[in-house]
Formats: C-alpha cells, structure tokens, sequence
C-alpha cells in the first residue's frame, strides 16, 4: 500500500510532537512532520553510494571532495579525474609527508612520473625531483594539469623538503633526408676602381649540391 503525502505527515506526526519542547508552535511541529516525511521517502542505502567516489552522483563530488579533504580540486576537470582524485585523498593524508603519499597524489592525475631523490643524482641535501615523462601514445602535455599535479605534491610532501620538477618530452617519428641541385649566380658593381679587378669563381659541396658563381665589376677610373 503506497502512502500519500498527507498520510505520511499524519503518521510521522506524534515523531515531531515528541521530539520537539511542548512549547513548539504548531508551524515548528507541521515543518518538522513535513521534514521527517520526506526523510521517510528516501532510501538509506543510496547514502552508501554518496560515500562512495566510483558510484556518487557527479553532482554531489563537490561535497564528497569536501568530506574526504581533497587538497587540491577544480570544478573544470571531467568526472573521471574527480572520482581518481577523491579515491586517492584518503590513503595520500594517512601517508602524509612520505613519498607514498607523493606517489598516489601524483597517480591520481595519470601523469608517468619518475621521483628522483637527492642522493640518487647528488643534488643538495634533502631535496627530491619529480619528473613527468610525455612518451608517444600518452597523455598529451597539458599544463594546467601538470600545474595541479605539482600542487598536490607540495600538498602531500614533508613540509620541510624542497623539491624541483622537469617535463621529459619524448617524440617518435620518421626523419627524411632530401638533397636537390643547384646553381646561383650573383654580381656586384662598385664605383670605385681596384687594381687589378677581381674574379672569383668557387665550388661548394655539402648536403646539397650546389654551384654558386659570383663576380665582382669595378668601375674604370677617368
């Protein structure tokens, strides 16, 4: 038998009256039964699924961004990288300040990312580099999101560690060589004369071949 909303009030009723002061105006008690009936209407497992980030409705991430403390977030980026980074939150603060917690922030934005430590290059003391590799196939280079994923390493690094970053792009293509000839010629006039004139004539071989020939006329003098 499905209830109508009227019914529903009347029945949540005595639940108001009783948990609201018997000095409660009849408008506080009607608002509060009205608010316990639509509460009643609302099935308790979908608040499993608001907890959840692969299966909460994409207009309420905000909020769960908001419950799991998110550090770094865009109302801009799609709703896959939303749930990734609402995924990783919690286990990035359980490991805050080590180089997990850098690692799944990082993950969270799908970037290659290689983390170089200081004494693996002999860089100062104490220092690390994160390093985002663009291969052939992969995310294309997008620095708005390289700028977030730098964000939430200084979020999720120790405090007192200094780090640097560097974009590794690697290219893959087909080189082409191409040779073609050539043959120039040029001339120049002076008004001054030199004695004796001169004519020059040279041969040039490189990655093309060329012939340039070029001569030089001076004016005879009165």
């Amino acid at each position: 038998m499905v209830m109508t909303p009227s019914e529903v009030i009347e029945a949540v009723a005595p639940v108001a009256e009783a948990i609201l002061p018997a000095a409660s105006s009849r408008i506080e008690r009607a608002l509060l039964a009205a608010e316990l009936a639509r509460l009643a209407t609302v099935n308790p497992q979908i608040i499993a699924t608001i907890w959840n980030p692969k299966t909460c409705p994409v207009e309420l991430l905000p909020w769960l961004a908001q419950g799991v403390s998110v550090d770094i977030w865009s109302d801009s980026w799609d709703e896959s990288r939303k749930r990734q980074v609402i995924a990783a939150s919690p286990m990035v603060h359980r490991l805050k300040g080590t180089l997990g917690a850098v690692r799944r922030a990082l993950a969270a934005f799908e970037l290659e990312t290689e983390i170089v430590e200081w004494w693996q290059d002999g860089s100062r003391r104490g220092t690390f580099r994160v390093e985002i590799v663009y291969r052939h196939g992969s995310p294309v280079f997008d620095i708005e999101t390289q700028g977030y994923a730098i964000e939430a390493v200084d979020a999720a690094k120790p405090k007192s560690r200094v780090f640097a970053t560097r974009a590794a792009l690697e290219a893959r293509g087909r080189l082409s060589i191409a040779a073609y000839g050539r043959t120039a010629l040029s001339a120049t006039a002076h008004p001054y004369a030199f004695d004796p004139p001169v004519l020059r004539a040279s041969a040039f071989v490189g990655a093309t071949a060329a012939t340039l020939i070029s001569a030089t006329a001076h004016s005879r003098p009165s």
